[in-house]
């Protein structure tokens, strides 16, 4: 149960991380045959990315039984209110710079 949480947490910290016009400046600083735009895209993909398979092994946990169903909506509406809110800033953000 312990290393299921801890990918969990580590999925959402990871979603949260990744995602950043900064990063995107930062890597097209150290690789300019790129634009920015197309980093910014990749980095929302696999921020994304993160954020789904938090919740489907939170949803899996619970299928597999190894969390009652008190924890499992606590444990479910943790990723899905931050991975909402942060997704939803970062396809705007991305859906700014695309134009």
């Amino acid at each position: 149960m312990r290393k299921s949480m801890a990918v969990i947490l580590g999925c959402l910290i990871l979603a949260i991380l990744i995602y950043g016009q900064d990063i995107a400046y930062f890597l097209n600083e150290n690789s300019p045959e790129i634009p920015p735009i197309q980093y910014l895209t990749v980095l929302t993909i696999i921020s994304l990315f993160f954020f789904l398979s938090s919740l489907f092994l939170t949803y899996l946990l619970y299928k597999k039984k190894r969390v009652k169903w008190e924890k499992y909506g606590l444990l479910f509406s943790i990723p899905f209110v931050i991975g909402f809110l942060t997704s939803w800033w970062s396809i705007f953000v991305l859906a700014m710079w695309w134009g």
